[in-house]
């Protein structure tokens, strides 16, 4: 994918093999799951940066679920409605899912259209997971601070629920390309909350008022979602175990949790840059 840069010094990384390589020599193999790690050292703040193992397989097994299915549908329909698509005019659209954790979005949104995808996560867990499970795309553990992506190249860039950093967007999305955030809103995971903290703290983000104060940035639509779901043992337990709320919880509390019933409520914010 001829879009993917050199961390070290941003010429652009040409595969040879099964290796990339770059035209001042330097070069990054592919991991025998299939990702490349472009994460240089003085990028890392631990050894392992990112979620963990734990809370990643919770992740998977509780998206898999279904549970979470009708917050890409709405981002699908909604792009879709947009000119993106119709634009393409027979050249290749990239799509980049910025903290795609173990990929479950990714490899989801989109089916339908001819997209080439790619994945980015600081987690290289996350990553080598996604790549196990999705062939079609390509995944590489990088930070989203120093993004290893040509400038101007990014047609659609997909950011769930994972730290962001606004001037490195702006870098790599092309003018007319689409930024899609969502972030967890109001009362999302209230009845957890209150199983474990005395008072709720209703959930709240800056990123709408920072991407409507950047003149480069025009959002086009804001969509808030919003339902109860139902959980028993297991889907009670991965729902828990994927979130820092994990932490916060005695052994004994996890192990009486036969049933509950969740507010899940989410924030999609559409916008267009340039």
């Amino acid at each position: 994918m001829p879009i993917i840069i050199c961390p070290n010094c941003k010429s652009l990384l040409h595969q040879v093999e099964k290796t990339l390589r770059c035209q001042n020599g330097h070069s990054f193999d592919f991991s025998k799951e299939g990702y490349v790690n472009l994460l240089l050292a003085n990028q890392k703040k631990t050894n392992n940066p990112g979620d963990n193992k734990k809370m990643l397989n919770a992740r998977e097994a509780f998206l898999s679920t279904g549970h979470y299915n009708f917050l890409f549908e709405n981002i699908e329909s909604t792009i879709n409605s947009f000119d993106l698509f119709s634009k393409a005019n027979g050249e290749n659209i990239h799509l980049l899912d910025l903290g795609c954790g173990t990929g479950f979005y990714t490899r989801n949104l989109f089916k339908q259209n001819s997209l080439k995808k790619i994945g980015i996560d600081i987690s290289k867990i996350g990553i080598a997971k996604a790549s196990v499970k999705d062939k079609d795309s390509t995944y590489i553990v990088g930070s989203a601070f120093n993004l290893p992506i040509e400038d101007n190249s990014i047609d659609l860039l997909i950011n769930i629920f994972a730290p962001i950093h606004l001037e490195e967007l702006k870098r790599v999305i092309k003018p007319g390309g689409y930024f899609v955030k969502v972030i967890p809103t109001g009362d999302h995971m209230k009845e957890v909350a209150e199983l474990v903290y005395e008072e709720f703290i209703p959930h709240q983000s800056s990123i709408k008022e920072e991407i409507e104060s950047d003149s480069m940035f025009q959002i086009c639509k804001v969509k808030n979602l919003k339902k109860t779901i139902f959980l028993s043992e297991q889907d009670i337990l991965n729902f828990i175990s994927m979130t820092p709320y994990l932490y916060k919880f005695k052994e004994e509390q996890l192990e009486v949790l036969k049933e509950l019933s969740v507010t899940i409520s989410f924030e999609i914010i559409f916008s267009k840059y340039g």
